[in-house]
Formats: C-alpha cells, sequence, structure tokens
C-alpha cells in the first residue's frame, strides 16, 4: 500500500512537470511567431512597389520606376527568382513591361548604369504582384521619355 502512494505521487510530479515544460514551450513557440511576424511587417513597411519598364533605343533594358516616389533605377533580380503573390517561383524570371513588383531587402546604391540610373543591390526577394493597365504603363513611360529628352539635352554635341 505504501508502494501506490508512492508511485501515485511520483506520477502527479512528473505530470506537473511535464505540463509545465509544455507551458514554457508553447510560450516559447507564441513568441517566435511573434517575433517573426514583425520581421516579416518591417520587412514589408520597407519594400518598395515599383513597375518593370523597358529603356533604351536600340537595347533595350530593363529598369524600375518606383511607384510612390517615380524614381528610375536599375535592379538586380534575386539567384532565388522572382515569386508571384501566393509565393510560388515564376518559370523563367522573366519581367514584361508593366509587371508590377514589390522589392524586398536593404536597397543601396553606390553604381550606376550606361544611361545614370543607379542600380539598387541588396535585394533578397522580387515579387510580381500584379499587371499595371495600359493608362498606368503610359504614365511611366511618359515618365522615362522625359528623362530621355533632359538626358539627351544635358549632353555636350558632339564634334
Amino acid at each position: 500500500m505504501k508502494r501506490d502512494w508512492k508511485f501515485i505521487i511520483g506520477m502527479v510530479v512528473l505530470v506537473a512537470v511535464m505540463a509545465v515544460i509544455c507551458v514554457f514551450f508553447w510560450r516559447t513557440v507564441a513568441q517566435q511567431a511573434a517575433l517573426v511576424k514583425e520581421e516579416e511587417a518591417r520587412e514589408e513597411a520597407s519594400a518598395v512597389r515599383a513597375i518593370c519598364m523597358h529603356y533604351g533605343d536600340v537595347l533595350k533594358s530593363d529598369v524600375f520606376v518606383d511607384m510612390d516616389s517615380k524614381e528610375i533605377f536599375c535592379a538586380e533580380v534575386p539567384f532565388e527568382g522572382i515569386v508571384n503573390k501566393a509565393g510560388t517561383m515564376i518559370h523563367g524570371d522573366v519581367l514584361e513591361e508593366g509587371d508590377m513588383v514589390r522589392i524586398y531587402g536593404s536597397l543601396s546604391s553606390d553604381q550606376t548604369d550606361s544611361h545614370g540610373f543607379p542600380i539598387y543591390t541588396g535585394i533578397t526577394k522580387m515579387q510580381r504582384i500584379g499587371r499595371a493597365t495600359l493608362e498606368e504603363a503610359e504614365e511611366y513611360r511618359e515618365l522615362l521619355r522625359s528623362y530621355s529628352l533632359t538626358s539627351r539635352s544635358a549632353m555636350p554635341d558632339e564634334l
């Protein structure tokens, strides 16, 4: 009889210890999930919404126009590729003129391309979020045309 009580008390203590371990485990999981959600929110807030456009007369190159600040820049597609809205990889990694993307990462520019556009590096993710309407795309084409005209007028005359 004495043995039975020791066994019962031992099992109660073991169950209590397991309950405490489970509580701390799930609390840690919840804290980690909150940190991940916070990091994703920070990343989303710093993402740049841009539209892909073609620039150049003979040799067309892809440039991006920030949809908020209207800044024109170049960016490399990340090694992993481009993802769609659902987060799955797009086969071919090809952006067409008028594709709207969200660009993530620490966008820094320390060099420019042959047209004078900054080249952003540090891109960690590029997500295709949609396609611009013809009217939206035309607005950005006009912006590129006006840039082309001002850059040509700023160049010295050839002898």
